[in-house]
């Protein structure tokens, strides 16, 4: 079978297509026949090592897939050959590996695909998982803040938006450019600001009234995140979960606490904190299909390419021109 890997880190040229045998499933697992895969930013976070956890090479990258299984191991109750399934490799002892036209897991690890959906838009669901244990654990929220979301056109931006407003928020998103923009604007947001012709924060303080928001989520950081603490509400927190552009400045302290009275705030958020706590981690992730079956939330899907051009779909994610899921397919 194909798979797609890479043997060093790098740029997208290192993503290889190769021939490997083909898995078979032992006691206890099940081989999926891969429908659609999802690309996303961690994807390319692994293939860099941005997230220097100097994973083992030769890597398939590839967080989520949806697919048939078509083996199955002995002892295997949960699944039959023909049940269509969705496995997330948060599942799955290591992170990666959907890559693939097979692949084999324990029994325990997919989620049944329910009749009628859309594969694409299922592979979308981990980023509003990730974005439902945002609003639950890191510095819950309540109905009637106000909360500003970075990158609110990108997977988990958009996820939060549409999570955010079903929780009663008010919400502002930062996106970069008129199709982004719009896009932000159809999800629900109450507001968007364009950061390419805007001022971020003297928006921000013209939508509230000069109060400023009471949560920021920043998956960007970089050079600039230290201006967050500027846009919050007294006793707001900024939550980072991500650093497309880099770590934050390390003195952090002068911009939070520049006016002490404020009792501004800063937390980091991992979803890996969940590692070792699979009820909340499923659970969260049941409760999402179930929102996306009852049709409460709908990820979109930018469009599809083979498997074969998983390098050209990291160029288009890089390029920031993929508005909604990016996805593969064998």
């Amino acid at each position: 079978m194909k798979v797609v890997r890479f043997h060093e880190y790098g740029g997208p040229d290192v993503l290889k297509v190769e021939d490997v045998p083909e898995p078979v499933p032992g006691p206890g697992e099940v081989r999926i026949r891969t429908e659609v895969i999802g690309v996303g930013i961690p994807d390319v976070l692994v293939r860099t090592n941005n997230d220097a956890k100097d994973w083992p090479l030769p890597m398939i990258p590839g967080n989520e897939m949806v697919g048939t299984i078509d083996a199955v191991g002995s002892d295997v109750s949960r699944f039959q050959i023909g049940d269509r399934v969705f496995l997330p490799s948060r599942e799955m002892p290591q992170r990666g590996g959907c890559y693939v036209e097979a692949r084999v897991a324990p029994e325990s690890a997919p989620f049944s695909v329910p009749d009628g959906v859309s594969a694409g838009q299922m592979v979308a669901l981990p980023n509003f998982q990730v974005a439902r244990l945002l609003l639950d654990y890191a510095v819950p929220v309540r109905p009637g803040q106000t909360v500003l979301i970075h990158a609110a056109a990108g997977g988990v931006g958009s996820a939060l938006v549409q999570l955010a407003k079903l929780e009663g928020l008010t919400v502002i998103g930062i996106a970069g450019g008129a199709a982004k923009a719009g896009f932000v604007s159809e999800l629900g947001a109450d507001a968007v600001i364009d950061r390419h012709v805007e001022d971020v924060q003297a928006r921000v303080h013209e939508l509230t009234d000069g109060r400023g928001v009471d949560r920021i989520y920043d998956s960007v950081a970089g050079p600039e995140f230290t201006r967050n603490f500027g846009m919050l509400a007294d006793m707001g927190t900024v939550v980072m979960f991500g650093f497309i552009a880099g770590k934050p400045d390390t003195d952090l302290y002068m911009p939070m606490a520049g006016d002490f009275t404020r009792n501004l705030g800063m937390q980091t958020f991992s979803i890996h904190y969940f590692d070792d706590k699979p009820d909340i981690r499923r659970g969260t992730m049941e409760k999402i299909i179930e929102d996306f079956t009852q049709g409460k939330i709908s990820p979109r899907i930018h469009g599809q390419m083979k498997l074969n051009d998983a390098a050209d779909a990291h160029r288009l994610l890089e390029s920031g021109g993929v508005i909604g899921k990016l996805i593969l397919v064998p």
